[in-house]
Order: structure tokens, then sequence, then C-alpha cells
């Protein structure tokens, strides 16, 4: 019998298919385009993934050694044409790693495919010329005369036979539930919206499509048609309003009424397609989504289920931290959500029977990513659409968990893969499509000097989170949509990169008052924000309160000797504010500050200005005294010392007016300085940022980004 050889003929990476015989690249079953040069360096990579390919080793293979060419330049031009052909950037790798004078890495795990044979070869007994069994040799006793009757020699063929339909019923059968699954793929796309606004948690009542949006400072609903069009606002009385879904009927919008960050909303239903709301229940939640039998909301660390009209409210389950984006299944017997974990502040997809039941999470630790969130059911109930972050992107995947008894885990496939971010999943009604929010994030710099109004400022760069030395000459910023640290000249000379892309997102950077050293915040991937230190030279970062669960707006002292921060728990009421030394590493919570957040040390060091915890308080400390005291109420964003410190600069934070503001320390005389109604800012991950230059003039950002509603055609499998 001849021996069956396994020929590898394909590779799979992420959404792209590799077929070697034919040199054939495809993307979610669409060929690409790709010369032969870059298909052999990308064959010779996917040999060895993860592993360091050399120059000298793609030179033997593709350049003979009597080959008279500019091997540096044609290698250079090979990798950046496979790189186009893979959507992929030299600056910010997904897929091929460039090391320097060295070579290149393959940094995606590659499954490769062979021809798959489920024949089972099945060796016959020999027969003699009138069909009679023999043995290997010749000599069984079934071919001697005189043994058995003709019905016992048939007896024996059926038993001899028996045996080839019944190892043929089951290798088709195990073939059947071995093949390889049926990969879900994305067929096209359509833009649905063209407005630019910053949009999220998509729903749909079949012809409708209603989102959160984000413009001019306030939280709104925006709505457009399924087939696409111009965008309307959604009116309604609030000035800042959540989505919460559509009614199961398509009567109504469930939304909430939303005040600040990390709150409880209550609950309205707004008549569809115009009507006053009115108030469901006495219901206030963290979160909630409609189903045909009622609600499913959750808050503090438990899920509910109540009546439509919010009655008959009971616990279903309990939940260790906070549940958001709960979605139920079209049959109604499942429930999905997201836990953010309170320390680490990650996220992890759970899923559970409608009854609280047999909860799990859909994914092991280590099939977990810990930005997970926002998963939808499809119509049939089989598939969940979920937003993954990974490698520095977002993306919209997919899991489905076979319920049958072929012991295969859970899966989840990646369908979106750029070059836009895809978040906020919605699957359409007809189960062709889903619909998803597509960005490329970008942020400008606006500068405020009174006399020409906001001007763009810092060379046009895509940058937040500003911070100046003492002497005015250096600044520290934050780049998007990668979050990574740099430091500079003013002038934007001697630039240096001080955290790597990908492995930690940073904020609001502080310099130390010798210029010696930057504080900042930072999340890796499965971590809470914390508190790190690090040389404006470079180098190693420091975890400056390890032991703490998290480390929140850090500023140093005036003497340079100490840092002031939040260590708990982002999103938690009453964090408080700490004082960290340096030399000692003691931390000691400041007297009163339970309620407040976000300190700022004056330049003098007498005075800590913070926030309290409903956002609508700007606070003072007196160093001396001991004492807190209030100078203004109403709603304040990001607060600035004037370089004299003489003045806390802030911009009003979700109110129905924002502006840019001062207050004079010595008589608490407000001034408002400027409207920022007009300017659509950028919401990052620590919301709108605003700063001061070094003369004190006023600083923004912009949203400049590409941020709409697509449709995705997609097959499941």
């Amino acid at each position: 019998m001849e021996e069956l050889t396994t020929v590898k003929r394909a590779a799979r990476f992420g959404l792209y298919e590799v077929d070697f015989a034919s040199q054939e690249l495809r993307k979610s079953g669409i060929k690409i385009k790709i010369q032969d040069q870059p298909f052999q360096i990308l064959a010779l990579l996917l040999e060895r993934p993860g592993q360091i390919v050399t120059r000298e080793e793609i030179q033997k293979r593709l350049w003979a050694g009597d080959t008279f060419v500019d091997f540096d330049l044609g290698l250079n031009s090979a990798v950046k044409k496979l790189r186009q052909a893979l959507g992929d950037e030299s600056d910010n790798p997904r897929f091929i790693e460039t090391l320097y004078r060295r070579g290149y890495r393959f940094l995606v795990p590659v499954q490769d495919e062979a021809p798959s044979s489920n024949a089972i070869s099945i060796v016959a007994p020999q027969t003699d010329s009138n069909g009679n069994g023999t043995n290997a040799g010749g000599n069984g006793l079934a071919g001697l005369p005189g043994h058995g009757t003709a019905r016992q020699q048939a007896a024996r063929k059926l038993l001899l036979y028996l045996p080839v339909p019944i190892l043929l019923g089951v290798g088709l059968l195990g073939g059947y539930w071995l093949r390889p699954l049926s990969v879900p793929r994305i067929t096209g796309y359509q833009q649905i919206t063209s407005d630019g606004r910053q949009k999220y948690n998509i729903s749909s009542d079949g012809e409708r499509l209603y989102f959160g949006q984000y413009d001019s400072g306030h939280f709104g609903i925006g709505q457009v048609s399924t087939a696409g069009g111009e965008t309307a606002t959604v009116q309604t009385p609030f000035t800042n309003t959540l989505i919460a879904g559509v009614a199961p009927d398509g009567s109504a919008l469930l939304v909430g009424e939303f005040h600040h960050m990390n709150k409880q909303a209550q609950i309205w239903l707004l008549p569809l397609p115009t009507g006053a709301p009115r108030r469901l229940g006495d219901l206030v939640v963290q979160a909630l989504t409609p189903f045909p039998q009622g609600l499913i909301f959750s808050k503090g660390d438990g899920v509910y289920e109540a009546a439509a009209d919010g009655s008959q409210v009971h616990q279903i389950l309990t939940t260790n931290g906070i549940a958001t984006d709960l979605a139920v299944s079209s049959d109604g017997q499942k429930i999905s959500y997201t836990v953010t974990d309170r320390r680490t502040a990650g996220n992890r997809i759970w899923v559970a029977n409608r009854d609280g039941s047999k909860a799990h999470p859909i994914f092991t630790s280590g099939g977990n990513s810990g930005r997970d969130c926002c998963a939808k059911w499809t119509l049939d109930g089989k598939h969940l659409l979920f937003e993954r972050y990974r490698e520095g992107h977002n993306n919209i995947w997919v899991w489905s968990e076979r319920p049958f008894w072929s012991n295969r885990q859970p899966q989840a496939l990646q369908l979106t893969n750029g070059p836009l971010d895809f978040t906020a999943p919605s699957p359409s009604r007809d189960a062709k499509r889903f619909f998803a929010v597509g960005a490329r994030p970008r942020a400008e710099l606006l500068r405020y000097d009174g006399a020409s109004g906001f001007r763009a400022f810092f060379g046009g760069l895509s940058v937040s989170d500003l911070a100046f030395s003492a002497d005015g000459q250096w600044v520290a910023y934050v780049s998007v949509p990668d979050r990574t640290l740099w430091r500079s000249r003013v002038d934007g000379s001697e630039r240096m990169q001080l955290t790597a892309p990908g492995k930690i997102f940073a904020g609001l950077p502080q310099w130390s008052p010798d210029g010696k050293q930057i504080v900042f915040m930072g999340r890796m991937l499965n971590a809470n924000w914390r508190a790190y230190l690090i040389s404006t030279s470079g180098g190693t970062f420091e975890d400056l309160v390890p032991d703490a669960p998290a480390g929140v707006d850090p500023g140093w002292t005036a003497d340079g000797k100490s840092i002031v921060l939040s260590v708990n728990n982002v999103g938690t009421e009453g964090r408080g504010i700490s004082i960290l030394d340096l030399q000692t590493r003691k931390v000691s919570d400041l007297p009163g500050a339970e309620h407040f957040f976000s300190p700022r040390v004056s330049p003098d060091g007498k005075y800590i200005a913070a926030i309290s915890w409903d956002e609508k308080g700007l606070m003072l400390f007196d160093v001396t005294a001991q004492k807190w005291t209030e100078l203004i109420r109403m709603p304040i964003g990001y607060p600035s010392w004037s370089h004299n410190g003489q003045y806390l600069y802030f911009d009003s934070f979700f109110s129905e007016d924002p502006a840019y503001y001062r207050i004079r320390i010595s008589d608490r005389k407000l001034e408002r300085l400027v409207s920022l109604s007009e300017i659509h800012r950028f919401w990052g991950p620590l919301g709108e940022w605003a700063g001061l230059a070094p003369d004190d003039s006023l600083l923004i950002t912009r949203d400049a980004s590409n941020e709409e509603v697509y449709a995705i055609d997609w097959q499941p499998q």
C-alpha cells in the first residue's frame, strides 16, 4: 500500500491565505495582486514565523550570487511592495518587523494547511479463482475443501467483509466532524455616514440606525438610514444623552440622561419618530438592553431583569466587577456582557443563561486579550460579534461555539483588518451584514491667542496631553492614536520617543522641576492606569506605586521631592489624593481629599487644586493651613496653573455652553475667556484634554479623525 505524503500547499494568518502552488495571496477570499519577489519573501517568512530571517538568507534564495543587482535597493523595494499588499506599516508593523541591518521577522502566528484526505485504505483478503478467501500464505482454512457448508461459507464471507462498510462509515463520519471549520469572511463594505463625528453603540429598528455621538462638548444620538445618507440628530431635552437601544417593537428609543463620568443614569423612553420622553419606572442603571420579554440591566456588581415598564425587578446574577455591553440572544435564552475588572481595568466577555445560571467567560485566560468588549448576538444566536484590541488596533471578531460532541474549543476569528480601526459591531436583521464604526483617529492641536482665535499649533502633529518644562524650552506629549510618549524641544528638534507603541498607553506627562524626569500615567494591556517615572533621556520607566490599585493624575510638588496622585481604582467614587515621597517611597493620604481627584500643585507649592468627584467643584487646598475650600461650583474640566501661580485655568465639562475659564486665586474672580461650543474636540481615553502653552495661551485638541458607520457584508461559517 502506497504511503501518503503530506505536502505543505497553503498557509493562513489573520484574514490572509497564501497558496504556494499558485503563488496567490488572498484576503478574506479576495485575490490580492503581488509580484514574484515580494511573494517569495513572504513565503520565506512564513516558513519560520517569529524567527529572524536574515538579509543574507533572502539574498541566497532570491538573488543568485552571479546576479549583478543592487541587492539592498532590490530587497527594500520588494519588502515595501509586500507591506503594501498586506496593508502593513514599517513604523508600526502588524505582520513584518524590520530588524535593522539584520533582517525581518514575521510577527503573527501562521496556520499551515495541507491537502486533507479522509480516505481509509483497507487491505482486503486475497481470494482464489473461485472467490474463496485465503490467508497470506495461501493456506487459509476457508479455502480447504470439506470445511463448512455453502451457507457457512457465505456467513464467513459476510463476517469478513462486514467491517468494510462500518469502517467506511466511521471514516466518513469522522471526516465530517473533524473537517476544518468553514471560515467566516468579509465580502464587502459600504460607508453609511459621512459627518466625521465620534460614534459608539449602534442599534437598529431594521430601517434606521441609531447611535451615540459626541460633538461640541455634548453626548447625543444620531440617526441614519440603513442604506446610508445624511445623518440627523435625535432631539432630546437633555444636555447629554446616552443610547441604550431600540424598543423591540420599534416604537421608542431607550435613553439615559447623562450628567458626568462613571455614574449610573436614569432611563427614559423616547417615542419614535417624535414625542416627549417619559421615565421608565424608577430605574437608575449602569447599562441596559431591551428584549421582547422585558429589560436586562446592570448596576453595581449585579445584573437584573425587569418587565418592559421597569417593574418586577429581580437580580439574576452577581458579577465581580462592572457589567456593561449587555446583549440578549434572539431566542431570549442567553445573555452576554462585558465585565471590567476594578483592579486591572481589563475587559472580559461573559455569557450566561437568562436566569443567571452557567455564567462563564467565553475565553480562558490564554484566549482573552484583556481588551474584549461590546459583544452582540447574530440573529441565529450561534455567533457573537465583538470588539478586540490587539497589536495597536481595534477590530471586529466573531466567536462561535460548536454545539457538537467533537470536543473542539470555542473559536474566535478576526473579521476586519484595517486600515481603519473598527468598533461597536451591530448585526443587521437580515443576518447578511453587520454595522460597525470605522475610524482613523487623529487629533489636531489648537492654540488660542485672543486676537486671531484658534490656530493650528506644533507643526500639525497628531498629538495631545502636552506638558512644558519649567524653563519653557522642552515639551513632552502623547502621539495619537498610538498613545506613545515623546519629548522634544519646543521647536520640534531633538525629538525622542520615550515609550514603545503597543506596549503601553501614555497620558498626562509632567516635567520634574529640574527638567530631568517625567512622570506620566500609563496603561499596559492587562493593567489599570498607573503612575510611571522615566528619565528625559529615555530608558526604562518605573512603576511608582506597584502595590496600589492604580496611579492617576500624577504631578510634582514644587520642590521635586514628591508626587501627588490618586492611587485608588479608576471609576471608584471617593478615589482620594495621596502624596508619594520619592526618597522613602511612603504614600500618605492628603487630609480631607477622599472625594477629590486630578491634583495640580501651584508653582510656589502653596496650594493644591483638585476636582470634586461629581466634576462640578473646583477645590483648593492650602498646604500651610491644611484646609480645603471650594473656589467655584460649575462643570470642571482639566485645571492648569498659570506660570505665575495667580490663576487657575479650566474648561467647562459636559456643560450646556462649553467654554474656557480662569479664576483668580486672590479674590476668586471668574472670567469667561472663549467659547468652545463651535469646536469639534477630540475625545481620547482620558476625555477632552486642555492645557497651557509657556506664555499661558490656551491649548486644546480638535478632532480631525475620519470616523463613520460602515455596513460590512459577511458570510458566517
